[in-house]
């Protein structure tokens, strides 16, 4: 038995298998919604209208015709415009929307948004598919195009954790504290009209799945073949204890609550740790989490961190709060990446468009001493912290904590990431080119002069708790 974050309960043992790569992630999701006799939960804050989202839109409304009861669970904040549409799936007996701390009426969300923003920025940022009680997706993927390596412009490296076992009981324990909150609102309570049906809609994907052409993620129908698939999954499993770390969904109606913040400091926290390896999408750091790193080259230890160069950071002002840190953080020893671009390791996973897309980081995860492993939603930044709710697997795992750990050194190797360094007062980074000669660039990396300016005004501003 291991010990919880806070040292106080021991954990059970759990089942646990890495996704990594996107046709397993989305594969995953198809299976589990195939193979579901009772249940589908699922709890997301992006869900795109595009191709996949489509497609996994298909899935749950063929697991309701079967007679499975599915719940949604949907931040609105990322669905404005498309009522209608959930509305018309909400229509359907077995299956129930509900949208969380939503927007009302349909075109005054500006207005909204400046008379009520302490309440409406507290997002639901949790990312979790849970079938049947039993098993479960837990991460950062969304879902969406990009999220799976199909998009044609840019395409995220992204983890997940699959679970089977006590925990996922804890998962949907937590599903049920959000789903159960005065802050989500059934979709017929919001919208109580809409012409659309489940059934037109169910014959128009139909429709139009069967008329898909080049989409790569297409399987045969029967059975078996999902069997096999989770069969195979299930054989790659670790057994070890763990917990789920979320925060509560009053958090999300302005309750000072840093449940997911203190947890994760507890465990980097702790003296006896001597390596971490980090994933983080959005990494504004503080100065109290710079100096909780200092302390593992004071221990003799090593903290790396892979996050978003500016050239794959879909968000500006993330990137100027960060830039703020990059010095102290390399003071204090800790080993600091930007991903590249064009980082092959990505290309290894976009299924469309080989070639052609551009890498973004959107990964969460951490591992310490390559035997605790944390994979997640959580953001190490002010809004992850502060503002939304967040949820994640804390794993005690030497096998897995060495497959985590193989996935961000991958990451951080010179054909991904970019290593900055600070020479004669001056930021570097260095990198393999393109045709692999090292180079060391001085200033910041494929990106236009606007990008960059806006980046260093955007820094300017007093915005970096909102971020």
């Amino acid at each position: 038995m291991s010990q919880t974050p806070s040292g106080s309960t021991p954990t059970p043992v759990s089942s646990f298998s890495l996704v990594a790569d996107s046709d397993q992630a989305f594969t995953l999701r198809v299976t589990l919604a195939r193979l579901a006799k009772r249940s589908l939960d699922v709890q997301y804050y992006i869900w795109d209208d595009d191709t996949t989202g489509k497609l996994l839109i298909y899935r749950l409304l063929e697991a309701a015709r079967r007679g499975v009861k599915v719940r949604m669970l949907l931040d609105h904040a990322n669905q404005l415009g498309r009522d209608v549409k959930w509305a018309a799936l909400d229509a359907h007996p077995n299956i129930q929307v509900r949208l969380f701390n939503p927007f009302k009426g349909r075109y005054k969300h500006f207005l909204q948004w400046l008379y009520h923003a302490p309440r409406l920025n507290h997002r639901m940022h949790n990312k979790a598919w849970i079938m049947d009680g039993e098993r479960a997706l837990v991460g950062g993927r969304n879902i969406a195009d990009h999220y799976f390596g199909v998009n044609a412009s840019t395409n995220f490296r992204d983890l997940d954790l699959y679970a089977h076992g006590p925990i996922v009981a804890d998962t949907r324990a937590a599903f049920e504290a959000f789903w159960h909150s005065p802050l989500a609102v059934p979709m017929k309570s919001y919208r109580r009209r809409t012409e659309a049906t489940a059934e037109g809609v169910w014959r128009w994907l139909a429709h139009w799945r069967r008329s898909l052409k080049g989409y790569p993620y297409l399987f045969p129908q029967h059975e078996k073949f999902f069997t096999d698939y989770l069969e195979k999954q299930e054989r790659q499993c670790v057994q070890a204890p763990a917990v789920l770390l979320f925060d509560s969904p009053d958090k999300a109606s302005g309750a000072r609550q840093t449940l997911m913040g203190d947890q994760l400091a507890s465990l980097l926290g702790r003296q006896d740790h001597q390596e971490l390896l980090m994933e983080a999408s959005y990494f504004i750091p503080g100065n109290d989490f710079v100096d909780a790193l200092a302390g593992f080259r004071r221990r003799g230890g090593r903290a790396a961190v892979l996050t978003n160069s500016l050239a794959t950071n879909d968000v500006i002002a993330a990137h100027g709060a960060y830039a703020r840190y990059r010095s102290g953080l390399l003071a204090a020893g800790v080993e600091l990446h930007e991903l590249q671009p064009n980082a092959r390791a990505l290309h290894r996973q976009v299924r469309l468009f080989k070639g052609r897309s551009q890498a973004s980081l959107h990964t969460k995860a951490m591992v310490l001493d390559r035997r605790e492993v944390f994979v997640g939603s959580f953001n190490i930044d002010p809004r992850s912290v502060h503002l939304n709710t967040e949820m994640g697997y804390y794993v005690a795992s030497e096998a897995l904590g060495q497959q985590v750990a193989a996935f961000i050194e991958e990451g951080l190797a010179p054909e991904n990431s970019f290593r900055v360094s600070r020479e004669a007062g001056r930021l570097t980074w260095a990198a393999d080119g393109s045709d692999g000669t090292p180079e060391v660039l001085h200033r910041e990396p494929r990106v236009s002069i606007g990008r960059w300016l806006a980046a260093w005004l955007l820094a300017r501003l007093p915005i970096e708790r909102f971020l």
